[in-house]
């Protein structure tokens, strides 16, 4: 089975991200795409997703989409960040 992205689902460039920065102590991974991986840089999830909802619609738009009917903790957070707004 191919990973696909734990944020946005995409299954393209794959690779091992940290939800707490590696910088800031993180050391679990899980895998993200290029573009969230490299959008989230060394931002906390929840600021991440704030930002993402703010500046970049498509991907917030896929964020969303995906996460949409499921109870992962990432999944509350991203629902969370939705009913912000």
């Amino acid at each position: 089975m191919r990973e696909t992205c734990a944020y946005c689902g995409s299954s393209w460039n794959i690779e091992d991200e940290h939800v707490r920065a590696r910088s800031k102590g993180g050391q679990a991974t899980i895998p993200a795409c290029a573009a969230c991986n490299g959008s989230k840089g060394s931002k906390a999830l929840m600021e991440w997703l704030r930002w993402v909802r703010e500046n970049d619609s498509y991907r917030w738009r896929r964020i969303r989409d995906h996460h949409e009917g499921r109870r992962t903790e990432i999944s509350q957070k991203v629902h969370r960040v939705r009913d912000e707004g």
